[in-house]
């Protein structure tokens, strides 16, 4: 068992039989391909799988993003949705919540953290398969060479990751809850009850005669990806939060051609391209975190139930479940989306006494207040 940094990977000839973990921690070192992520990278080799790792100092970037660091992740996220709730009874107070729990983050350094299978996204995806053995011996080692940082896994549900999540708790990491996810278990194919409800089929018909042309990845030109980066910056840095990853179309780009991600786009009659989603799989689960349309559009277009429905087409072939991420949680759930609790599980005991209590106060308040909140405001 390995760990290999980036410096090293660029010395070692590509192969064909490369990992895509390998590809991608070797195109990560390779240029600035996510505008708003500062971290190290490297990849963890146990001798049976290979997982991209990253580790953050804690003296990045204040506006560093949330897939490595944890303090945007509990603060500066959360302060940027509070201003999204719509209910002024609470955002005062946990506003002011937050701001407390900012300063405590930050006095704890929190973000001095090495983080396993991070492949920067907002859901990172474990194989079924991993045997949980070597859970001890990577622990060990990522102890060995970082003393003094906290050792993390993102992304664990119950639903994907009972076992995982169980087998790091029971090895005395500390469970955080984070977010609120909607699956869509898409294993019995045809047959995946999502597919019955009225929305679903309302999203079938939508596309099924639409005017755009589903087109694969592989037929994407270098304007197409700068197209795509667009869209995507529309929807998720514009609409949403600019805390979010800001995906280059060059990082995109190499996704596609590496296999680590999968394309589709729609495409109208005039050749333009005006939605994309791009797909990230395992053997059990597929995720979207590309996801773009033009938000300037008339929203009787539908171009996000046309994404939505692509993703759930792709589940449904694949006979996969479709992790659909967080937000737009009435849309999902009006869809068939069941809602699973999403946890960080973190390795804190060899840390000060002072850095230990900030992490166990956040992980109580999240259990206390946060998954709470999530469920019954439906987040």
């Amino acid at each position: 068992m390995k760990l290999l940094f980036e410096e090293q990977l660029l010395c070692e000839a590509v192969t064909p039989n490369d990992s895509l973990a390998w590809c991608y921690v070797r195109a990560c070192a390779c240029g600035d391909l996510i505008g708003n992520v500062s971290t190290r990278m490297a990849l963890l080799d146990t001798g049976t799988q290979q997982f991209p790792v990253s580790i953050t100092e804690g003296n990045e970037p204040d506006d560093n993003c949330y897939v490595v660091s944890p303090q945007i992740a509990y603060s500066g996220y959360a302060r940027e949705e509070l201003k999204r709730l719509g209910r002024p009874y609470l955002t005062w107070p946990l506003k002011l919540l937050t701001q407390a729990v900012e300063r405590l983050l930050s006095t704890a350094r929190i973000n001095k953290l090495v983080q396993v299978n991070n492949w920067l996204l907002s859901t990172n995806l474990y194989p079924p398969d991993w045997n949980v053995a070597e859970l001890p011996a990577i622990t060990a080692l990522l102890l060995r060479d970082f003393p003094e940082h906290g050792i993390g896994f993102r992304s664990l549900n119950d639903f994907s990751n009972r076992e995982l999540r169980q087998c790091l708790k029971a090895l005395g990491y500390l469970n955080i809850p984070s977010r609120q996810v909607y699956l869509f278990d898409g294993r019995a194919g045809g047959q995946a009850p999502f597919l019955k409800h009225h929305n679903t089929r309302l999203d079938a018909t939508l596309l099924r005669h639409s005017p755009y042309t589903v087109i694969p990845g592989t037929e994407l030109s270098d304007a197409d990806f700068q197209r795509i980066e667009h869209l995507y910056n529309l929807l998720y840095l514009e609409k949403y939060c600019t805390l979010n990853p800001h995906y280059k179309s060059q990082w995109m780009q190499q996704g596609q051609r590496e296999g680590w991600l999968e394309f589709r786009a729609l495409r109208n009659p005039d050749g333009r391209i005006d939605g994309a989603l791009g797909w990230f799989t395992s053997s059990a689960v597929i995720s979207a975190p590309i996801v773009g349309y033009d938000t300037a559009l008339p929203q009787r277009t539908g171009l996000y139930r046309q994404l939505t429905r692509l993703c759930l087409q792709e589940a449904v072939e694949r006979r996969q479940v479709l992790n659909f991420s967080s937000g737009a949680a009435e849309f999902k759930r009006l869809r068939g989306g069941q809602p699973q609790i999403e946890y960080s599980l973190i390795y804190i005991a060899h840390l000060s006494w002072g850095r230990r209590l900030v992490w166990t106060m956040l992980s109580r308040l999240l259990h206390g207040i946060g998954v709470p909140m999530m469920r019954k405001l439906k987040l």
